[in-house]
């Protein structure tokens, strides 16, 4: 793959295989690269841009096949190391983007500070009360039934017959039919 008629080179048809040869076009733009480098350094070397007689040598290096593969492989590390970086940006960008949602999740879900102090004040009331409740049963099973609701209700329990005693000390007596009557 030498230059043709009219200087000019068939590179581009080794490299690119068809539109669509992503690879082939990086494999090229190596080549360009190296071509600008190579006229870089005859300008500075020699004071003057090179005629087509003195590219000559750099399209016979350039096209020989071990050269070729030299572009290709340059193309393939540079797609590689593109797609890596791309990578590792689109998964830093989705790391914090996920650690955000989740976050926010996260913030939704925790209670705000005064629904906090109100569990808080709800729960310590309910102990309190479990609490009395447990201290007001054991009260009961030492005193009795009797004694409980004597003292919680603040009355007295009275046995029946006590309750007729007392029924039968309020009443007047009675006096027994008199004898004025009689007489």
């Amino acid at each position: 793959m030498t230059m043709a008629r009219g200087g000019y080179n068939y590179i581009y048809k080794a490299l690119v295989a068809d539109e669509s040869d992503i690879l082939g076009k990086l494999a090229y733009s190596s080549y360009k690269r190296q071509k600008i480098e190579y006229i870089q350094a005859f300008i500075a070397k020699h004071g003057k841009d090179p005629t087509d007689s003195d590219l000559t040598a750099f399209h016979d290096i350039s096209n020989n096949a071990s050269q070729l593969d030299v572009y290709r492989n340059q193309a393939a590390q540079l797609a590689v190391s593109f797609l890596e970086t791309s990578f590792a940006n689109e998964a830093k960008e989705l790391e914090e983007l996920y650690s955000a949602k989740a976050n926010n999740e996260i913030r939704s879900f925790r209670p705000g500070f005064w629904s906090g102090v109100s569990q808080s004040v709800v729960g310590s009331g309910c102990f309190v009360l479990l609490v009395g409740c447990l201290v007001f049963f054991t009260w009961s099973l030492k005193q009795g039934p009797r004694q409980v609701i004597e003292h919680v209700f603040d009355v007295a329990i009275i046995d029946v017959p006590l309750a007729e005693q007392a029924v039968e000390s309020r009443l007047p007596e009675e006096s027994p039919p008199s004898e004025k009557g009689a007489t």
